[in-house]
C-alpha cells in the first residue's frame, strides 16, 4: 500500500462556524462546506499546502463525531491518508490481518471513496483511507 500524502487532519468541533472563523485569523481559510446527512455531520476543508484541516460538527446526537465528543471532547478525530487505490489497499491490509471498520469502500468528503481502519490495529488512532476522485 502506497500512502500518497496525510490528506487531512479532522477535528471534532462543537460550533464549526465559529472554529473556522477562529483559524481564519490565522490565515487558515476554508475552501469547501459540505453537509453529509448519512454520517450526520457538517463538515468545512481548510487546505494547509498539500493537506488539510477537516472540522467535523455533528448535526445529531448520535452518530461518530456526536460520540467523539462526549468522551473525548474538541479534538483530533482521526487522520486521513491518501492511497492511490484504495481497493487494494484494503485487500493488502485485510491479508495482513489488519481490522477495518470498513471492508468495502463508502462515499466520504467530496464524493471521495473512503474507508475506515479500526483503531484496534493502530494504538487507539482512527484512520482513513482516501481515493480522491479529482473533485474536492
Amino acid at each position: 500500500m502506497k500512502i500518497k500524502r496525510i490528506e487531512h487532519v479532522a477535528i471534532a468541533v462543537r460550533n464549526l462556524d465559529a472554529v473556522r472563523d477562529t483559524l481564519g485569523k490565522l490565515g487558515i481559510t476554508c475552501d469547501h462546506e459540505e453537509t453529509l446527512p448519512e454520517y450526520a455531520v457538517r463538515l468545512a476543508m481548510l487546505p494547509i499546502g498539500e493537506s488539510a484541516i477537516e472540522l467535523l460538527e455533528p448535526q445529531s446526537d448520535t452518530g461518530g463525531t456526536a460520540e467523539w465528543l462526549k468522551a473525548k471532547g474538541e479534538s483530533i478525530y482521526h487522520l486521513c491518508l491518501e492511497v492511490d487505490d484504495i481497493d487494494a489497499a484494503l485487500a493488502e491490509l485485510k491479508a495482513k490481518q489488519v481490522k477495518l471498520l470498513d471492508e468495502v469502500p463508502r462515499s466520504g468528503h467530496g464524493g471521495h471513496r473512503i474507508a475506515f481502519i479500526d483503531p484496534a490495529s493502530t494504538a487507539g488512532i482512527l484512520f482513513e483511507l482516501v481515493e480522491m476522485s479529482g473533485k474536492h
